[in-house]
């Protein structure tokens, strides 16, 4: 009888320092950068990944043609601007009419 409590003490010691140890859980971005250090024409993707149960951060992944993944800061302000930019440029072309 002692012996399982032991073991069921052991568990819960072990389920609790392992999830204080996680800290925030697992973000993609180690680093994030706070410019464009890409030309556009080197762009393929964007990733733009809402706060999770997993990670506590927004996360914006460029990936370049070239393979290679970039974290953007998205509270930086030029990444705030260049998004801001590209929404404009969205609803101006959803705003033309369709013949």
């Amino acid at each position: 009888m002692v012996y399982k409590l032991i073991v069921a003490l052991a568990v819960v010691a072990l389920t609790s320092s392992h999830e204080l140890t996680m800290n925030g859980g697992r973000c993609l971005c180690l680093r994030t950068t706070d410019r464009m250090v890409f030309a556009p024409t080197q762009l393929k993707t964007i990733e733009i990944l809402p706060p999770s149960p997993s990670c506590e951060n927004v996360e914006i992944i460029v990936n370049l043609k070239s393979g290679r993944q970039i974290c953007l800061d998205p509270n930086a302000s030029q990444i705030k601007n260049i998004f801001q930019q590209l929404i404009k440029k969205k609803g101006k072309k959803n705003d033309k009419p369709r013949n």
